[in-house]
């Protein structure tokens, strides 16, 4: 979902692998972080301050040395025998070999030490990597359990159990984290999502009034929260208190808001995607097929929704929305 904060510049900035491995512990795709307010502020509970963050993930990202950082701003203390063995593990993840990685943090683990914490943040990533996401959610729910106030462990635990289809499992991780950082509360739209598919429209309703607060212009926000108040309260309802939205520039999110507002067609959303690129494509096919549900043609909704976990964006934690779509709505 989109915004100017850390992820997206981040991205901007770093075109790496190593960038890319850095998604898991950024609190929101986009929306920055409530601690960024000002340039020297620091974390209640990490005691890093934002800016540093941001230092250190660059400087991580050039020497590929991104999952290193982010056990840095875990808070966790390694020596420097351990931060070689890291290193080691984190070079496998961003050389295209995560089995390599998870052999060399699990024997990490074994050997005990100091490095247990950033060891099982490698290897829940690595897990997720070779398509392990349940061997992932252990890892960061084993952390979790070593770090129970760390927001950034709690964030990844919810997407985590998200990905895995535990709407309510990601929800009380998601919790768990705005109790450990109540700045965190706008910001969290991963737990509306995880509300719609629990069946917690109202929670998922308020959610995302709540996320419009610091991010505004964001079409994704908007039609979730139509789909909780349509889910309740009908489509006329839900469509007269669609939130409007004037600068989301992705495509094809324009045609994707007209055609909530029952002002376009889902043929105009797809020609508006068409040639660009499988991103765009997802979205096309994701929104469309929630627009189908929220209308009750479950045939059509599925079938959009096949073909946008047929696209294979692992990376994208939106692919995984319509993955865990389909399987649950499979499942009944």
């Amino acid at each position: 979902m989109p915004g100017p904060g850390l992820q997206r510049r981040l991205r901007n900035e770093c075109h790496s692998q190593a960038s890319r491995e850095a998604r898991l512990w950024l609190p929101s795709k986009h929306a920055e972080p409530p601690a960024a307010q000002g340039a020297h502020q620091r974390h209640p509970r990490l005691g890093l301050g934002w800016a540093r963050a941001l230092r250190i993930q660059r400087s991580a990202a050039q020497v590929g040395r991104t999952t290193l950082a982010a056990a840095l701003l875990l808070g966790v203390q390694v020596s420097a025998r351990a931060q070689s063995s890291i290193e080691a593990a984190t070079d496998a993840l961003r050389s295209g070999d995560p089995q390599g990685a998870v052999e060399i943090a699990t024997g990490i683990l074994e050997g005990g030490g100091d490095q247990r914490a950033g060891a099982l943040w490698i290897r829940a990533l690595a897990r997720e990597r070779t398509g392990d996401l349940s061997g992932a959610a252990d890892d960061l729910a084993a952390l979790a359990r070593s770090l129970p106030e760390n927001p950034r462990v709690l964030m990844a635990l919810g997407g985590a159990k998200f990905k895995l289809g535990d709407a309510r499992g990601a929800i009380e991780a998601f919790d768990a984290a705005a109790a450990a950082d109540p700045e965190l509360d706008p910001h969290l739209w991963q737990r509306g999502i995880a509300h719609y598919y629990a069946g917690r429209f109202r929670d998922g309703a308020r959610q995302f009034e709540v996320h419009r607060s610091v991010n505004p212009q964001d079409v994704e926000n908007s039609v979730w929260h139509f789909l909780c108040v349509a889910a309740t309260e009908g489509l006329e309802v839900a469509r007269d208190g669609l939130m409007p939205v004037r600068t989301d520039s992705r495509v094809p999110m324009a045609e994707i808001l007209r055609l909530f507002a029952a002002e376009a067609d889902p043929d105009e959303v797809f020609e508006a995607a068409e040639g660009n690129g499988p991103g765009a494509a997802l979205y096309a096919h994701l929104y469309v097929g929630l627009y189908h549900e929220a209308a009750g043609d479950e045939m059509l909704a599925g079938e959009h929704m096949a073909r946008a976990v047929a696209l294979r964006l692992e990376h994208h934690y939106m692919w995984h929305v319509a993955r865990v779509h389909d399987t649950l709505r499979n499942a009944k």
